[in-house]
């Protein structure tokens, strides 16, 4: 292995996606369609999109160290192409997609399958220094979750895998059951069922078919680990295929019972129903929704045979992406930067967890709009907008569309103070106002969908 990637014989890539080679070398190291992330010695997959097409960079790729790159068969190559390392395929996204298939099964690793409506990067951070506990572990970096994303991580598992824990996203049917027969795991963890990308499914019920999938695809050998709490948790324990390890931070019933010592430091103590045994975790993330993500990713390490107590003990080595509860200080302002993504459900999982921060000033939250809601958009950015006026914050920003029609006005319906709400465009118009409103003291709490960017408050704010 290079720089922790798998070496892979050209030749039988070749094979596993019935491709023509061209000038190849005998080996390379790593997968990638992206030039801006391209090592030294790595395959350049050139893959076709709306708005772009990857052939296009492949004389860049291979000039920048890429052993070889994967191309179509119908692309119009320049002259010189004539020379270059190349493997020609009908698709190169199908092509990708075949070769993660071949590579998993060759694995002799314990694969994991992650999914949820929100949570599951989180969970998947979380189960990925837990189950190091037992081995080496592979995992889904970032996101990298849909069609595309998927293979570039299964091709990035080293043979020494002992555990791979790969996140399986969607925002379309169908998606989940065509991923997860390219992952086939062993086991698999729901994180939460909830609204996120409703517009495409119609229902919770839809959804939770969908992320369900990844349960239908489970060998019976196998676990699905889901809380009990989870909506929908009767419909998905009859999609499983295998037995469900279930958790609960509000019933000994489950196999996996939880009991939050301190919401704030996120301390939790699991006690294990068959056995008894009982096992205190320290996460350092506050709130409850944090620490039933925790209880479902010990839950799985255990199910895997993984020591309790090295565990607990590995947890010291947790971290997660960024704007994720990334917390921060700048002049004496405390900033919790959660706007990489939002539903309803954690939109109000982080205000309720944000509102019990130790805070010697103003607390302000700047929300931003949900997307992909479609038809039940104003219903629930009306929710938000009710769990605001029974929190209370000092001061809401509600930036975008939905939020200042939506959450702002119903906010105030409820009793919260229209003195209190400020209403904007965009998160440029919303830093500028933040800036004049914040002083030392103060918290200040970020949260909305990607599309929103509402980042650009925390960069464009300087105290």
């Amino acid at each position: 292995m290079e720089n922790g990637l798998p070496i892979i014989e050209t030749r039988a890539f070749a094979e596993w996606v019935s491709g023509a080679p061209q000038s190849v070398p005998p080996t390379f190291c790593g997968v990638t369609q992206d030039t801006r992330k391209l090592a030294p010695g790595c395959l350049y997959v050139a893959l076709r999109g709306e708005r772009f097409d990857g052939h296009d960079y492949v004389g860049q790729a291979l000039r920048a160290g890429a052993a070889a790159a994967l191309v179509e068969a119908s692309w119009q190559a320049p002259a010189e192409a004539a020379a270059w390392p190349l493997i020609r395929v009908p698709d190169t996204r199908q092509a990708l997609g075949e070769a993660a298939r071949a590579w998993r099964l060759q694995s002799r690793a314990f694969i994991v399958g992650l999914s949820g409506s929100s949570g599951k990067t989180t969970t998947k951070e979380m189960a990925a220094v837990l189950f190091a506990a037992g081995g080496a572990v592979c995992a889904t970096q970032g996101n990298l979750n849909n069609e595309i994303g998927l293979p570039l991580s299964l091709l990035s598992m080293p043979p020494d895998t002992a555990f791979g824990l790969f996140e399986v996203g969607t925002n379309h049917p169908g998606e989940i059951a065509r991923l997860a027969g390219l992952l086939r795991p062993r086991a698999a963890i729901l994180s939460s069922i909830g609204c996120a990308h409703i517009e495409h499914f119609g229902s919770i019920e839809a959804i939770a078919r969908e992320k369900g999938a990844l349960l239908s695809a489970l060998p019976r050998a196998g676990f699905a680990v889901l809380c009990r709490e989870t909506e929908c948790f009767g419909l998905l324990s009859e999609l499983s295929n295998a037995p469900v390890v279930t958790t609960s931070l509000a019933t000994p019933d489950a196999d996996f019972c939880g009991e939050v010592l301190d919401p704030l430091s996120g301390a939790l103590r699991v006690t294990e129903r068959e056995t008894g045994v009982r096992t205190v975790l320290r996460s350092g993330l506050p709130g409850e929704h944090n620490a039933s993500n925790l209880l479902l990713a010990f839950a799985a390490a255990r199910s895997a045979g993984v020591p309790a107590q090295g565990a607990a003990q590995a947890l010291v080595n947790l971290s997660l992406p960024g704007m994720r509860w990334d917390v921060s200080t700048r002049g004496g302002v405390t900033f919790v930067n959660d706007a990489y993504n939002a539903n309803p459900q954690s939109m109000v999982a982080v205000l309720r967890t944000f509102m019990k921060l130790p805070c010697g000033g103003r607390r302000v939250v700047v929300l931003g709009d949900m997307l992909e809601l479609g038809s039940h958009a104003e219903e629930l950015h009306r929710g938000v907008g009710r769990c605001v006026a029974e929190l209370s914050p000092d001061s809401l920003l509600a930036v975008g569309k939905d939020t200042a029609r939506y959450v702002a006005d119903e906010a105030v319906k409820s009793g919260y103070a229209a003195a209190r709400v400020s209403c904007f465009a965009d998160a440029v118009a919303a830093a500028a106002a933040l800036r004049d409103l914040i002083k030392p003291g103060d918290c200040v709490l970020l949260k909305a969908s990607r599309g929103m960017r509402l980042e650009r408050i925390f960069d464009d704010v300087q105290v």
